[in-house]
């Protein structure tokens, strides 16, 4: 079994992890978004929701398979 197999398996068995991936993108996306609208200094995360929304939008990264810049 390769892994194409194995993902379509995934997919088709359990329909509701991709719903739940693309649900956790748009949230996180909003969080984001929603940080950059109200961050009066955009080059330092000074309180914890700043440091929680940079800390999830790294994460879209690593599920996508990206490395984000420090």
């Amino acid at each position: 079994m390769n892994i194409i197999d194995f993902i379509n398996t995934l997919a088709v068995k359990y329909p509701w992890l991709s719903l739940t991936i693309v649900i956790y993108l748009l949230v996180v996306k909003l969080i984001v978004g929603v940080r950059d609208a109200i961050d009066k200094t955009p080059a330092s995360d000074d309180n914890w929701f700043e440091k929680a929304s940079s800390i999830l939008g790294k994460t879209i990264g690593y599920l996508a398979g990206f490395r984000p810049k420090q």
